[in-house]
């Protein structure tokens, strides 16, 4: 009966990481959404023109 206890257990701590996870990728992404909304109401049409293009090409 104890190994039962056991393996409850540890799989209620994976089910809470795994949320954890979830939870901090969708964090990062709403925050990269937010950067872009701000840089679109400052740059506007100019920023996907210059900036966007350029950064992209300095990555390849």
């Amino acid at each position: 009966m104890p190994m039962s206890q056991a393996d409850e257990t540890t799989q209620a701590e994976a089910g809470s990481s795994s949320r954890l996870g979830l939870m901090l990728i969708g964090g990062g992404f709403f925050a990269l959404f937010l950067t872009g909304l701000l840089l679109w109401w400052r740059e506007g049409d100019r920023l996907f023109t210059d900036g966007l293009i350029a950064a992209i090409v300095a990555c390849f």
